[in-house]
């Protein structure tokens, strides 16, 4: 068994239309929007996944995919928080190409993506 800590380090305002997600702009669920947290933020919170047992955190963003300026900040979490022992993974939205790559580089082991084909089965 293992422990896994997600960590929303950008919560709220997707511009997707996603029925199903308390993130996306477009529906009333009351979740406040917070921009990018800092990477000494998520530091902390990987700090304290691991105490509590994690051996992964997956940091996951409210976005439809990380834009170039967001993506250094992204890439030095990842770098920091697998700096610490733990496995990393992201849930970042649609990747553009050389960002898989990016990602990969700064230590991601594990990238997270929803395939959303059908109206039917989430809106």
């Amino acid at each position: 068994m293992q422990l896994c800590t997600l960590l929303s380090i950008k919560t709220g305002g997707c511009a997707e239309d996603c029925g199903y997600c308390s993130q996306s702009a477009r529906f009333t669920t009351g979740v406040a929007n917070e921009a990018l947290l800092s990477v000494d933020e998520v530091v902390e919170a990987a700090r304290t996944a691991k105490a509590r047992g994690a051996s992964r955190f997956c940091m996951g963003a409210a976005w439809r995919g990380p834009k170039d300026k967001d993506l250094g900040a992204v890439t030095e979490m990842i770098s920091a928080v697998r700096a610490l022992g733990l496995e990393t993974c992201a849930t970042l939205g649609m990747l553009r190409e050389g960002q898989a790559e990016t990602l990969a580089a700064a230590g991601l082991d594990f990238y997270n993506h929803n395939i959303d084909t059908s109206p039917a089965h989430y809106g």
